[in-house]
């Protein structure tokens, strides 16, 4: 098979879509070294895999690339089947099979959550991927669960392929988790949340958690650590720790290489993920990996992401409170939360996310 994959978002460690398309695309090559890959960019990128063959389509604008340049070139060079990785930017292709990936419904489910112009893409853009589309890959049941309902797409239609942490993602040595601990000034306990700086997060309910845990004697010395580029809608995170008398409290880091991440959920006293809706939620199963004890949201796929393996609350100040409470002052607590992270975090790999999604491939086909 002679295989496409939609890979411009390869260098884009912020993003989760990012993150993906990397893990997937360089286990695919390593699993299938016999099948001819195919990586559409629209820039050059760096660290490709050596048994796969790049096509970079310059176009400065994303949909008119999708809409353009990448059906042009599917034209004139056609693949045997395409894989859009980001649900809705599925370029039409004659005679080209397609599959598309679909992480989440957050911008039909929860419009004012994202930016205008991805909200009015996905509405106009993602039923005709859908249509088009010969199998739909979805990372998680309550994603394909949303599709079912929102698109009547035939269930038969649609595979769920969930996602995996890195390899990297794992306990690391007490050395390296000093050594970063220091590189970024944590001296104190600190609880720890990692992604995008976006509204879909639901940070503000997360710092007000935070004051009202500083009001009792559970809280202590801790800090809280929120690391990750900042996304839009989040310029007053800020303003707001400094309005709750935060300052000092909460510390952002900003993007933190990806080789810094696993010592850092291995030091936190605790990863809070307190997300309005996740498709998946990936950084929930990297801190689970490295072992993290996690509290996080009870909405979307985070339930059927962690199992049994974290606290799942409501994600409101109160709630979110309370679980802190409980791993900030039961050692007991975290250490069963810990040690039940790192069973069901091996439950997911690469090595299956790529199998199956291979499979998908041949389904298509």
């Amino acid at each position: 098979m002679q295989i496409g994959i939609d890979a411009r978002l390869w260098g884009e460690p912020r993003s989760g879509i990012g993150r993906y398309t990397r893990s997937l695309v360089e286990t695919l090559v390593e699993l299938a070294p016999d099948e001819r890959w195919v990586l559409y960019l629209d820039r050059p990128a760096r660290g490709l895999p050596a048994g796969a063959e790049a096509r970079c389509l310059p176009w400065p604008h994303r949909l008119l690339w999708t809409l353009w340049a990448a059906p042009r070139d599917l034209g004139r060079r056609p693949v045997d089947l395409f894989h859009g990785v980001t649900g809705f930017e599925l370029p039409r292709a004659r005679g080209t099979r397609l599959v598309t990936t679909v992480h989440d419904l957050v911008p039909l489910r929860f419009p004012r959550l994202v930016p205008w112009r991805h909200r009015w893409a996905v509405r106009v853009l993602l039923g005709g991927a859908l249509r088009r589309a010969a199998r739909i890959i979805a990372v998680s049941d309550a994603t394909r669960a949303e599709l079912v309902a929102r698109y009547r797409t035939t269930a038969d239609k649609i595979h769920v392929v969930p996602e995996a942490a890195a390899p990297h993602f794992a306990p690391p040595s007490a050395a390296e988790t000093a050594r970063v601990r220091g590189q970024y000034g944590l001296e104190a306990p600190y609880v720890l949340f990692v992604g995008l700086l976006e509204p879909k997060k639901n940070l503000p309910a997360l710092l007000q958690a935070v004051a009202r845990l500083r009001a009792g004697s559970a809280w202590g010395r801790a800090q809280l650590v929120l690391a990750g580029a900042p996304g839009w809608g989040t310029t007053g995170l800020g303003a707001e720790a400094g309005r709750l008398g935060l300052d000092g409290v909460v510390r952002f880091l900003g993007a933190v290489p990806e080789g810094d991440l696993p010592a850092l959920y291995a030091g936190a006293r605790a990863f809070v993920f307190p997300s309005l809706w996740e498709g998946f939620g990936l950084p929930v199963l990297e801190a689970m990996a490295a072992g993290a004890p996690v509290v996080a949201s009870r909405r979307g796929a985070l339930p059927e992401v962690t199992g049994d393996a974290a606290l799942l609350v409501e994600p409101a100040p109160g709630p979110l409170a309370e679980a802190l409470e409980r791993l900030l002052t039961d050692r007991a607590l975290r250490d069963r939360l810990r040690d039940a992270g790192l069973e069901r975090a091996r439950a997911f790999s690469w090595e299956r996310t790529a199998a199956e999604t291979l499979a998908v491939y041949r389904a298509a086909l």
